[in-house]
């Protein structure tokens, strides 16, 4: 079933804002990936896996309330020289969760808009149309970091 009303912009926002963070990615060695400008930041590769894992988690676990296998502590301790192909990594862990979104968007009633749906990170409950707005602005704070961080290692 195609998306239409709320789930198709919510899922092309979704996917610009994750291929954005790609595209600082892209071209970019293991060591850059695991770079960091300032101690304390994440890495490109870390934005990547965490806003991956957070978009889908959000918009399927969340919203379409289906079972996603997430370690949120695992997107923050993971590195691009643990892998051989870090930059393969990534776009097969997106495809999978965009693959995964799409299919949970096209399932979702329309009473699913409304809600509730509990958000255990902020401990409340959100309608639908309120946790894509929240889930879509976080991921947008990762594509900024992970611009930035292109732009200083770009300048090195």
């Amino acid at each position: 079933m195609p998306l239409s009303g709320p789930a198709l912009p919510a899922f092309e926002t979704a996917c610009d804002l994750i291929e954005r963070i790609l595209a600082a990615a892209d071209g970019l060695t293991s060591d850059q990936l695991d770079a960091a400008p300032w101690d304390d930041s994440s890495t490109i590769f870390i934005l990547a896996t965490h806003a991956i894992s957070a978009t889908e988690w959000n918009f399927v676990e969340v919203l379409a309330e289906q079972q996603v296998d997430r370690s949120r502590q695992a997107e923050f301790d993971s590195r691009a020289a643990s892998v051989d192909d870090p930059q393969g990594l990534l776009a097969e862990r997106w495809a999978g969760a965009r693959a995964a979104i799409e299919s949970a968007l096209a399932d979702l009633s329309d009473d699913a808009w409304d809600g509730p749906h509990y958000h255990m990170f902020m401990d409340r409950n959100l309608s639908g149309h309120e946790l894509v707005v929240r889930a879509l602005s976080h991921t947008a704070e990762h594509v900024g970091h992970a611009e930035m961080t292109r732009q200083w290692l770009d300048a090195r």
